[in-house]
């Protein structure tokens, strides 16, 4: 079945495609005498076509308009395609990849990206409400109840900067509504998860001040149970809860201000089931067995396990000032992340290794300000411009003096035993310099990074004439990096025995470096921007660069803490949106070329300087082609009918230049150094990926019904840069479905759906260790009744 779908796809190529946007079919209203007929008035006729107003350039304008490849989303739209959190983007976004392992999450955007987490940035930025969230620990949140997505490909140096190398999420809530009283309530009961909530309610207070609340609430139990007879953490169902409250006031028409408070926490043990598919030679050695976990079971052991919380609050805020010159806007943001975790580090039943996270976290402060031109500002029927300032400040790592990564190494128990003896020997005798209670087995980790960055940036769009727009960008940043702190030691009756501190770093070649460096960038853009045909025709093309900063891995086991250069992308994109067939099919389409220097790459081993290992590829190519489409079918022959889709083609996505790699190349166990990964596959980019979605909506006197079908296909691809066997995702296609009633007297919807209808086995993510291949297995066949009310 994967087959035909590709095979369709690429029948469907030469068309172009489209960013998911809205279309409105146009329908002529006579008048009651039937003597005239009234202007073409948009009648919507399916929740596909919501209309999307997006600010990917930080500034409100219709989708079609923007020189960007961008895919935006409405509420009324997410609901319809099923999509509740950023996982859920990748089943309708081509050429995005959204992976959870160990709690963390990484995202892929057309091949750019990065495995690193902890200490490092993701190479895709995230955004809620303008503020720029840096961590990946928890960063799979709910959307909860939000006014539109938008996902950015490709480069985003200059507006959105810091880190943005492969592209953006820019996430919108609802504001408070000024003068009127809104609310509604989502309620999901699925076999996974077991209940799903969100709610909004926004209260006016006169006419210049309003405020809204937003819970969400979530609760499941895991569809993979860990059965081990005694587990170090409790496997109780997935539960997570949060809220976000948001007050505005605009006592005149030229002040706009917003000031919100977010909190999330998770407790989902669920996260950690993370069995041993194949468990390696050293795995079996230490007795893991070879049918250890088989994909599609329902249950695993794992000794050392399960607990994931995380605890996620920000408090942040906007204000606008409308001048007749131009528009201020500043924002600000105060976010505090912590999580905790118990992780079975070699992923079976068996007594060996296991990783306890007391508490890693981030401290995190930003703010920016923005001058951006308006409709009477000087030139504006030629030049449209923004210039601006951003601040971030941020702590990451154990923040708190009893926080650490613990090391429970039983393996070790035969070693350290006669360390024991001698210890309680020399203490027995007075002559006690360590502890005799030594906690044999346990080992401890410390780290903490600072990020201090400064940037400048501007953009200016300059209309030569009426075909023919030219853009030109550039943002310098001034990022300085430094590491506090890189510990470890022993626990010794409670305490913290200290073996090693360091005041230097080393490179992947093993140059030492400081432990303070900055990174000092100035990344331009331009775009020429053609209406060669109409105004409903766009081509762009554009050259970008972005820059991600360097960074300090701290996690020291073996080793010193080691450095990661900064990662730079040079991004080159020939991109097409237009209208056909009399407006009832848009597309957008994109070619695309990026050349990545230094991509920062991890992987995870004991026994090569850390838990986690950073490192750089030296050279990275990425080249292909994407698209999307949205088309209202026969509008003349049959009311609500719409087809949107998309896929994407990476033609190349490989390590050009990747000497002195290390990793694991075969399924022993033991990781190689001074290996070759040029020519290799980046990790997370198969070939071919996409989705199709069709939709029948029947308009009724009282209501309307809604019957939609679905698939998300994707090609192989590897897990690991190594491109060994063991890592390798075979394809897979998923297929949904839903039949839902709007009766119009109540605004209530109830909606009845499944998910991966063909229960497809697969994971949503994978991690190599020594042990054996850890995956994050995939939902099964999921179904469920989704009840959506609106006042």
């Amino acid at each position: 079945m994967l087959k035909i779908i590709r095979k369709a796809s690429f029948t469907l190529f030469f068309v172009a495609s489209v960013t998911a946007g809205q279309i409105q079919a146009q329908v002529v209203a006579e008048t009651d005498g039937g003597n005239a007929n009234e202007a073409a008035k948009p009648k919507k006729t399916s929740r596909l076509l919501e209309e999307v107003m997006v600010t990917a350039q930080k500034r409100e304008e219709n989708l079609q308009d923007v020189p960007i490849s961008v895919q935006a989303f409405s509420e009324e739209t997410l609901d319809a395609l099923g999509i509740f959190n950023q996982s859920d983007l990748q089943m309708v976004t081509p050429t995005l990849n959204v992976s959870n392992v160990m709690a963390f999450t990484t995202i892929y955007l057309r091949g750019v990206g990065t495995d690193a987490f902890l200490t490092a940035d993701p190479s895709v930025a995230t955004y809620i409400d303008g503020i720029y969230l840096p961590i990946a620990v928890g960063l799979a949140q709910d959307f909860g109840v939000v006014e539109r997505i938008e996902v950015l490909k490709g480069a985003q140096g200059t507006l959105f900067g810091r880190n943005a190398n492969g592209g953006a999420l820019n996430i919108t809530t609802r504001d408070p509504l000024l003068g009127e009283f809104d609310a509604q309530v989502n309620l999901t009961v699925a076999s996974y998860p077991d209940l799903h909530s969100k709610a909004y309610i926004s209260v006016p207070i006169g006419e210049t001040f309003a405020f809204s609340f937003s819970p969400v609430y979530a609760k499941t139990e895991h569809f993979v149970k860990n059965t081990a007879p005694d587990p170090e953490g409790p496997m109780h169902d997935d539960e997570s809860e949060g809220y976000r409250l948001k007050l505005r006031w605009a006592p005149f028409d030229w002040v706009d201000a917003t000031v919100a408070g977010l909190r999330l926490n998770a407790d989902t043990p669920g996260a950690l089931v993370i069995p041993s598919e194949e468990p390696t030679t050293l795995g079996k050695a230490i007795g893991i067995p070879e049918n250890n976990y088989k994909r599609g079971d329902d249950e695993t052991e794992l000794d050392h396990c399960c607990g994931s919380v995380v605890d996620n609050e920000m408090l942040y805020g906007k204000i606008e000032f409308f001048t007749p010159w131009f528009d201020i806007k500043a924002l600000a943001s105060d976010q505090q992340i912590r999580s905790s975790t118990i992780v079975d580090f070699d992923a079976s039943g068996r007594e060996g290794i296991g990783l306890t996270n007391t508490g890693f976290g981030g401290d995190i402060q930003t703010a920016e300000l923005q001058l951006i031109s308006n409709p009477d500002s000087w030139g504006s029927d030629w030049l449209r411009w923004i210039v601006g300032a951003y601040k971030f400040e941020g702590l990451t790592g154990y923040l708190e003096p009893g926080d650490r990564l613990e090391l429970y190494a039983n393996l070790l128990d035969p070693v350290l035993a006669p360390l024991q003896g001698v210890l309680s020997l020399v203490d027995s005798l007075g002559l006690g310099i360590l502890p005799a209670n030594l906690n044999s087995g346990v080992l401890y980790a410390k780290n903490l990074v600072a990020t201090d960055s400064e940037s400048f940036f501007a953009q200016a769009t300059f209309t030569l004439t009426e075909w023919l727009d030219i853009t030109l960008g550039v943002r310098h940043q001034d990022e300085g990096r430094e590491l506090l702190e890189s510990e470890l030691g022993l626990l010794a009756g409670g305490e913290e025995l200290t073996l090693f501190t360091y005041d230097y770093a080393v490179t992947q070649e093993g140059d030492r470096v400081s432990t303070k460096l900055a990174t000092v960038t100035t990344s331009p853009k331009v775009s020429f921007e053609l209406r060669p045909f109409d105004e409903e025709t766009l081509v762009y093309l554009s050259y970008q660069e972005a820059t991600k900063s360097g960074t300090y891995n701290g996690f020291a086991v073996t080793g010193p803490p080691t450095y990661a250069l900064p990662e730079s992308i040079e991004a080159w994109e020939l991109g097409v949106k237009t209208k056909f067939l009399q407006g009832t099919l848009i597309f957008s389409a994109a070619i695309f070329d990026y050349q990545i220097e230094n991509q920062q790459v991890q992987f995870v081993s004991l026994t090569t300087g850390g838990s986690v290992s950073f490192e750089n590829a030296e050279q990275s190519h990425i080249r292909g082609f994407d698209f999307d489409v949205t088309w209202v079918i026969a509008p003349h022959l049959v009311d609500g009918l719409v087809l949107v889709g998309g896929a994407g083609w990476l033609e190349t996505a490989e390590f050009t230049a990747y000497p002195n790699a290390k990793g694991y190349t075969d399924n022993s166990g033991l990781t190689s150094q001074n290996q070759d990964f040029s020519g290799n596959r980046i990790p997370k980019t198969p070939e071919l990926s996409g989705n199709l979605a069709l939709s029948k909506t029947w308009m009724f006197d009282r209501g309307e019904l809604e019957v939609a079908a679905d698939v998300y296909f994707t090609d192989e691809f590897f897990y690991e840069p190594s491109n060994r066997a063991e890592s390798l995702e075979e394809g897979y296609a998923l297929w949904g479905a839903r039949i839902g009633y709007l009766y119009e007297p109540w605004n209530t919807r109830l909606t009845l759906f499944g998910r991966n209808l063909t229960d497809e086995d697969r994971t949503r993510g994978s991690q190599g260790v020594e042990f054996g291949r850890s995956i994050t297995p995939g939902e099964p066949m999921t179904y469920g009744l989704r009840l959506a009310w609106k006042y």
